[in-house]
């Protein structure tokens, strides 16, 4: 199934960093938002193909038994996607990839993890390297005593769920974002939806082959213990090695699949 959208709603406030749960976080029940969903997915999971047309309104008012005003702003939200294209005369058609922001967070939860693609896991990881250990090194700076708290939480919402991936998973994209919160930066905290979605994705990449979840408690720990020596270059390259980790895992997968399908042809 494809990845559900993990985050909805997060704000400034700190006590938004925890109450999710990273499995079974449900998406918007709407009308709308249920349009936008199925008409999203089917076209990130290849369903719909770039340059195909979609139904006109008359009939998606009648697949969706909704009315068209909900269809025409289920279309709008998915053209700001970039997912779709109306034309005057030539109707509504699906956008090549090239096309879609890739940076929305839903757009990308919408991608099946276990068909994601080697060059996106990889870019997915490539994101992370650019973003968090800059969020690590500023937090050693600007932390406060409730944002060592939030983390000191995480970490150990982590280490309760070491024989308990949803949860493991759970406290892990909570830590992260609790560090991306330390820096006090107003733009890196709207970062929030897409790097609770990239975690989210990573972790299901890993599932498969983390045979020992609690391995990465220490490495997690060391970045706290960096932060809160103001150790800046520390905290930087204590949040790579736990990346590294990621990243390692995620190649481990990818040689796995590619040696299933070899013994497969």
């Amino acid at each position: 199934m494809p990845l559900k959208r993990m985050l909805p709603g997060l704000d400034d406030s700190p006590d938004h960093l925890f109450p999710f749960d990273v499995i079974s976080m449900k998406p918007g029940t709407g009308v709308h938002s249920r349009i936008v969903q199925r008409i999203g997915m089917d076209i990130v999971s290849g369903k719909l193909k770039p340059g195909e047309r979609l139904p006109n309104d008359a009939a998606l008012t009648e697949q969706f038994q909704a009315s068209r005003t909900a269809i025409r702003e289920a279309m709008k939200v998915l053209a700001t996607k970039g997912l779709i294209e109306a034309r005057q005369r030539a109707g509504t058609s699906v956008s090549p990839r090239s096309e879609w922001d890739l940076l929305d967070a839903d757009v990308l939860s919408w991608h099946d993890p276990e068909n994601i693609g080697e060059k996106l896991a990889g870019d997915l990881v490539e994101l992370r390297e650019v973003i968090e250990p800059v969020a690590a090194r500023l937090a050693a700076t600007r932390a406060t005593e409730e944002d060592m708290d939030n983390m000191e939480r995480a970490h150990g919402r982590m280490a309760s769920g070491v024989n308990d991936l949803a949860e493991f998973y759970a406290g892990d994209v909570a830590f992260h974002l609790s560090i991306l919160a330390a820096c006090h930066n107003q733009l890196m905290r709207r970062l929030n939806g897409i790097i609770g979605t990239v975690l989210a994705i990573s972790f299901e990449l890993q599932k498969d082959t983390l045979e020992q979840p609690h391995a990465g408690l220490e490495a997690h720990y060391h970045i706290i213990e960096r932060i809160r020596d103001r150790d800046r270059r520390g905290a930087e390259r204590a949040m790579r090695k736990v990346i590294g980790r990621g990243r390692d895992e995620i190649a481990r997968r990818e040689k796995m699949l590619r040696g299933r399908s070899l013994s497969g042809s």
